[in-house]
């Protein structure tokens, strides 16, 4: 059965047995994955995917039950679970679906560019593992080398006459190879997304990615002490990835962040304004209405050091007494989620932070981030990997560091915001940033 006809019955269905709230989230996605390996394409997979999510409201809870296959005779099983576990939750909160008749904003997706259709995939990747290792003779193994493309759609209707759908389409690539001298090995990667005409270079990719693997070799050490720090804006926007869940309301509900007394408040230092946006032009998560259908905004969470808003779902805005952010998880899950979160730009090239800086340490690369950080306490120690920076320009790269602090002294230790920003596949995104003197061992 077709998705659409599904969804029509179920919801006639739903109508004819009385229910009076109920909500139905689809998605359906396809997914072709290459990867290669010794100058064989080792893996070939094409996936075509779909799910839909059912939910009632029985006075203030809402129950959920996720199904796979769209057949008609499943839809008695559908309401009736969906019924059962809507009895059997106890919220404290009341929750809810959205149905206001809204606008929604028009929104410019990340897509591939035209000439993305006419490559030659298999070549591609086959080009790009054989170039990286003719490069360098020091290349000590491709360990990974792969392409994804793919398309997603999803709508949300329910009884508030909500019915609202989007979709969109991605390819990206990315390989990660090792190199050794010495008997050291390091590793690097780089990935592209197809969204301009040098990322159907793999040539080009190939060359960036030994390049930034080549340079960690040789590694020296230095004392342990504390350092001026300079993030490269790809590794602070991996940090911010680790840290973006300290704004979300159901953070402070459950006493996971300490932002929840902070409104109207200095966290930041002066220049530090930090944005969730997915009305972002072609951005990585780029959407005109969030989970729950709410249309989406721009959220300014912090402005020139001072915290603005908490992210926000339905339940969230109505326990606290504010608007809804766009922050909502669909489906059974019903949290807070985020899009295109980052740190706006400041005035500096990364050249002038360097030399404004003169003597540190240069972050490229942070390991072991999940277990080196408390979100109770803000604390953290992570690995990393890095250059010392010596007379204001990037010089010999280090042994493995260790980098410790907490992270909400970090967001007043801010010293230099660069004007480079760049984002991960993730949605986060950060310009080179300058940190006050951190504490750091070096192996």
């Amino acid at each position: 059965m077709q998705a659409q006809e599904f969804i029509e019955k179920l919801y006639q269905a739903s109508q004819a047995q009385g229910i009076n709230q109920f909500q139905i989230d689809y998605s359906q996605s396809e997914n072709l994955s290459l990867k290669v390996m010794d100058g064989k394409i080792e893996k070939r997979s094409f996936k075509n995917t779909q799910h839909l999510s059912f939910s009632i409201k029985e006075g203030q809870n809402i129950g959920s039950f996720d199904c796979g296959e769209l057949e008609e005779k499943n839809i008695p099983l559908i309401i009736k679970e969906a019924k059962e576990n809507a009895l059997l939750m106890n919220n404290e909160e009341e929750n809810f679906f959205f149905g206001e008749k809204r606008e929604y904003p028009a929104v410019k997706r990340n897509t591939p560019i035209k000439e993305y259709e006419t490559l030659d995939k298999e070549k591609f990747l086959l080009d790009l593992e054989k170039t990286a290792y003719t490069l360098d003779k020091r290349v000590k193994k491709v360990i990974s080398c792969y392409l994804n493309e793919g398309t997603y759609q999803n709508s949300i209707r329910n009884s508030l006459d909500l019915n609202v759908s989007e979709g969109s389409k991605w390819a990206f690539a990315g390989i990660y190879l090792s190199v050794e001298e010495n008997g050291v090995i390091k590793t690097a990667s780089e990935y592209v997304k197809f969204d301009k005409k040098e990322d159907l270079n793999p040539e080009l990719m190939a060359q960036k990615v030994v390049e930034k693997a080549v340079k960690k070799l040789n590694p020296i050490s230095i004392p342990s002490g504390k350092y001026k720090i300079v993030f490269e804006n790809e590794c602070y926007a991996d940090f911010l990835d680790i840290m973006k869940n300290l704004f979300s309301a159901t953070a402070v509900e459950e006493k996971h962040s300490k932002f929840g007394d902070k409104l109207k408040q200095k966290v930041a230092a002066d220049g530090v304004t930090l944005v969730d946006n997915p009305l972002l032009d072609n951005g990585y998560r780029t959407s005109a209405f969030d989970g729950e259908g709410y249309p989406n905004q721009i959220n300014v969470i912090i402005k020139n050091g001072v915290l603005q808003t908490l992210l926000h779902n339905l339940r969230t805005a109505h326990k606290f007494g504010v608007t809804p952010t766009g922050n909502g998880i669909g489906g059974g899950a019903r949290g807070v989620s985020y899009s295109n979160f980052y740190l706006e730009n400041g005035n500096l090239s990364k050249d002038e932070i360097l030399q404004q800086t003169k003597e540190g340490v240069y972050i490229t690369d942070l390991t072991g981030t999940h277990a080196g950080y408390s979100s109770v306490s803000g604390d953290f120690s992570f690995g990393a990997e890095g250059f010392l920076i010596k007379d204001g320009k990037i010089d010999k790269a280090l042994n493995q560091l260790t980098i410790s602090g907490n992270v909400y002294e970090l967001w007043q230790d801010i010293e230099l915001i660069g004007n480079d920003l760049k984002f991960t596949p993730d949605g986060c995104g950060s310009p080179t940033i300058a940190i006050k003197p951190m504490q750091i061992s070096c192996n």
